[in-house]
């Protein structure tokens, strides 16, 4: 019952947004966690795990409307923090900040006074220091320093560190003008028409350069034998390795940033 009331909380709270921040096209604002005094940033909206009734008395009292954005759908940033393997929140932010939860969260409240996060359960990455990878959501974005927390009920169960790193330069929105021209599918036996791919990095070098590539065969295709399909495939690793490509590597993997690769026609004359 908990989750439905979550999920239905969250569309609730995308249905109130514009059409290009329900799309995904702005970057959201991430809440807070301090964790041995530096500031990472989450990678879920760690209040959405509350109960509806308790999530709604914060949102009137606070007024979250009054710091609604297309970055900032929740209209509130709130910051946490962990102090003896447990997660506390610390205050929220809207168009004010607010510390005191008082007749708001009083069953969260341990005797010291502060608010113990016991609604919060799940694995989590807070990010800090430079972003590498700034995701369209921005809940997927990567950071250089990386903190991976597993929580039950407010408990930080595991915590494990990380550093991320990026090799090369080149994005693909740099050049995509300039892969057409080298290919040479003149030595390629193909019938005349266009063969559709879809083109994606598979290997890298422990540096992070992008050593081999996927290629799935879209459209087009059909009548292509076994043989021009492999002279295909050794044409695009051919050209797309002639550039530096950009990828980053986080907690050990490396990624091509066009995550989901990207779809290319080839035209035989």
């Amino acid at each position: 019952m908990k989750r439905i009331v979550n999920i239905l909380l969250i569309l609730f709270s995308l249905l109130a947004l514009p059409h290009k921040a329900v799309a995904g096209s702005t970057v959201q604002v991430r809440d807070i966690v301090i964790i041995d005094k530096v500031e990472y940033r989450a990678n879920h909206p760690l209040m959405f795990q509350l109960d509806s009734v308790t999530y709604f008395s914060l949102k009137d009292k606070f007024d979250f409307n009054s710091a609604t954005f297309s970055w900032n759908f929740r209209g509130h940033v709130a910051t946490f923090i962990v102090r003896d393997k447990k997660l506390y929140l610390n205050k929220i932010e809207t168009s004010a900040e607010h510390t005191d939860f008082k007749g708001l969260l009083d069953k969260y409240m341990d005797r010291k006074g502060r608010v113990l996060a016991s609604w919060i359960s799940g694995t989590f990455i807070c990010g800090a220091g430079e972003c590498l990878h700034v995701a369209s959501n921005g809940w997927d974005s990567v950071y250089e320093q990386e903190t991976e927390l597993t929580i039950e009920n407010g408990v930080i169960v595991s915590s494990r560190k990380y550093i991320n790193t990026t090799y090369g330069t080149v994005h693909l929105d740099d050049v995509t003008y300039k892969i057409s021209p080298e290919f040479d599918l003149s030595k390629i036996p193909a019938p005349k028409g266009r063969v559709t791919v879809r083109i994606d990095a598979c290997k890298f070098s422990k540096e992070g350069k992008v050593t081999d590539w996927s290629v799935d065969f879209l459209r087009g295709h059909d009548n292509l034998s076994d043989q021009i399909k492999e002279m295909i495939i050794a044409e695009v690793n051919r050209v797309f390795n002639l550039f530096d490509w950009k990828t980053y590597c986080q907690d050990g993997e490396w990624h091509w940033l066009p995550q989901n690769g990207v779809t290319f026609p080839l035209i035989f004359q």
